[in-house]
């Protein structure tokens, strides 16, 4: 491998062992602070803590079988909705073992689940790029999006769901739509504007990086084999992720409802796009406890929330391990992944360097 690709690999260089334990002795110190304050001021965060934890104790067991059951389900149609996208924008891919494909997705479900920022999103790219005979980086980010359409659709029909139905949004939110026409339709008519010069502004970018992308989305040119390889399959996993969700809040008691779970979905993507931490952990609890306030107790939905983040945590985790062991073999896959990952934390630095630097121009200009 040239010296070049060899440096590309290569883990950044990790801070001293004495600089990390002081930093998290300094977390450890002020969460402890935070902590006592509250204790202080009269608010019990160990007693709520400790009613979460007892409460995750409480969901019988066959309910954890259950819910393991439809989430393997869900990752393996998922995965195979990507073979179909692959197969079609790379044809000599065809030569790739079906399983091996949809492993790459099983990995980055399971790191988006102890990694911030998404990053299992990013290594499931490189992985593609690496495995895949032919792919660009361009066309497997484009197959990316087209597999990203399912639920793109599934999001507007959850919050458009929840927009019309819990507790008349609607009219709270315009007051009745039957006397305010005029406003409106003036709010539709600048949507269309916006829409349109939007339009126009991209067009020609969209125009120059079509040769590099079209080949991602080749499986577009057939709509009935993307109807039948890709929609399909995601929306049967569609519903089994619902079902996931069902399964684990009849085990923990909290009445099960379209709304309810429609929430609980609305919340999770809205932590998930958030997330600063491993698997939107503790943003995910919030929100989740929000959006179902009045249906439980709030610490029943919390245990309820993290008991199931921490099951389909462990078991995708599980589940990808053991992927990878038998249709890539440990030592193979453990490279692949490990490679991927660097080069997935290398793009996400030079992301956030080319922002700072960006911001210091703007502010640099503005004075």
């Amino acid at each position: 491998m040239p010296t070049a690709d060899l440096a590309e690999l290569m883990p950044p260089e990790r801070a001293p062992l004495k600089a990390r334990l002081v930093r998290i002795a300094v977390w450890l110190g002020g969460l402890l602070a935070v902590l006592l304050i509250l204790e202080v001021i009269g608010i019990s965060p160990l007693n709520w803590l400790r009613a979460v934890f007892h409460a995750m104790g409480e969901i019988p067991p066959q309910y954890i079988v259950a819910g393991i059951f439809t989430q393997t389900c869900n990752l393996l149609l998922v995965g195979l909705a990507y073979v179909a996208i692959w197969r079609s924008a790379f044809p000599r891919s065809a030569s790739i073992p079906v399983m091996q494909i949809a492993t790459c997705y099983i990995v980055s479900i399971a790191l988006n689940g102890v990694l911030p920022m998404s990053l299992g999103t990013i290594t499931m790219i490189f992985m593609f790029i690496a495995i895949l005979p032919g792919a660009t980086a361009a066309g497997v980010a484009a197959g990316y999006g087209v597999g990203q359409i399912f639920w793109a659709v599934a999001s507007a029909f959850t919050y458009t769901y929840l927009f019309v139905t819990v507790s008349g949004a609607i009219n709270e939110a315009i007051g009745g739509i039957r006397h305010h026409l005029p406003a409106l339709l003036l709010i539709l008519v600048g949507v269309t504007v916006l829409v349109i010069v939007l339009f126009k502004l991209l067009r020609q970018k969209l125009h120059d990086g079509a040769a590099n992308l079209k080949e991602g989305v080749a499986i577009m040119r057939s709509p009935r084999t993307f109807l039948l390889r890709v929609f399909l399959p995601c929306a049967i996993a569609f519903g089994f992720e619902v079902t996931t969700v069902a399964i684990f809040m009849h085990g923990y008691g909290i009445p099960v409802s379209v709304s309810a779970i429609l929430l609980n979905d609305a919340a999770n993507s809205i932590a998930t796009l958030t997330a600063v931490t491993p698997g939107g952990v503790g943003a995910t609890q919030g929100l989740t406890t929000v959006a179902l306030s009045g249906i439980a107790p709030p610490s029943q939905i919390a245990a309820y929330s993290l008991a199931q983040q921490l099951i389909l945590t462990a078991w995708n985790c599980l589940f990808a391990v053991v992927c990878m062991t038998v249709f890539f073999g440990w030592a193979g896959g453990r490279e692949i992944v490990s490679n991927s990952l660097v080069r997935a934390r290398t793009e996400l630095a030079e992301k956030r360097e080319s922002g700072r630097r960006a911001k210091a121009e703007r502010t640099r200009d503005e004075q």
